[in-house]
């Protein structure tokens, strides 16, 4: 019975843990989300055509807006992908859509 006891405890400590260090790592987005419109889409390193591809989107794919507003220039906004990746895609192949519920957690 006492081992019963034991095992329950550490059930517990250990859910409450990974509760814990969920909450920690995944914080909603606070300026918004795209959606990719173009059939595939570059993730770029700087804020620049030259730029480094980092990573690529495809169509329907949510990128999490990193920044309040795109690069002056207008071209460029910064992302994450939910995959983690950050960087830059240029805007013509992206529109605002509402963050999906499973980012808002």
């Amino acid at each position: 019975m006492h081992t019963l006891w034991r095992m329950g405890v550490m059930v517990l400590a250990l859910c409450a843990f990974a509760l814990t260090a969920a909450a920690q790592t995944s914080k909603p987005p606070a300026y918004g989300c795209f959606q990719v419109i173009a059939d595939s889409l570059n993730v770029r390193g700087t804020a620049f055509s030259t730029g480094e591809i980092v990573g690529v989107a495809g169509r329907g794919d949510i990128l999490i807006k990193r920044k309040p507003w795109c690069t002056w220039r207008g071209y460029w906004c910064a992302v994450r992908t939910e995959g983690g990746v950050e960087g830059y895609v240029d805007k013509r192949f992206v529109e605002m859509t509402p963050c999906p519920g499973r980012l808002l957690r």
